[in-house]
């Protein structure tokens, strides 16, 4: 059976712990890959093509929206949906003409995360 190949993108070793240990727990998810910064990020993405990445809008080589876009550019099938701690309003108002996929509020990551995890199951056919 297909998995949904999940990337896990945040310079918080306990954060990417915590997200990681909850993905490993999804059925019909492989968490394929986690960086923590976004020229860690690039690279995996040519390396292990991730379906989805789940990637901080704030790291410390770079804004998230800046590695997004050129994440995408690179690898445009891939789905890039950012997360953050901050309001999701908020969230929108720094992804202006961003080319993420959606957004996630880290306080209420788990009922988005399986928001975004179902919704691109469906859109893969996995």
């Amino acid at each position: 059976m297909p998995l949904l190949k999940i990337m896990i993108v945040d310079d918080t070793d306990t954060w990417r712990m915590l997200v990681g240990q909850y993905l490993r727990n999804v059925p019909g998810v492989e968490l394929v890959g986690e960086a923590e910064s976004g020229a860690q990020a690039l690279e995996k993405c040519v390396t292990l093509q991730p379906d989805v990445v789940l990637l901080d809008i704030s790291l410390p080589d770079g804004k998230g929206v800046d590695i997004a876009r050129r994440i995408k550019e690179q690898s445009p099938q891939i789905r890039v949906y950012l997360y953050s701690a901050y309001e999701v309003g908020e969230i929108r108002e720094l992804s202006v003409n961003s080319p993420a996929d959606g957004f996630v509020q880290k306080s209420a990551l788990k009922s988005e995360l399986m928001d975004m995890i179902n919704k691109e199951k469906t859109r893969l056919g996995v």
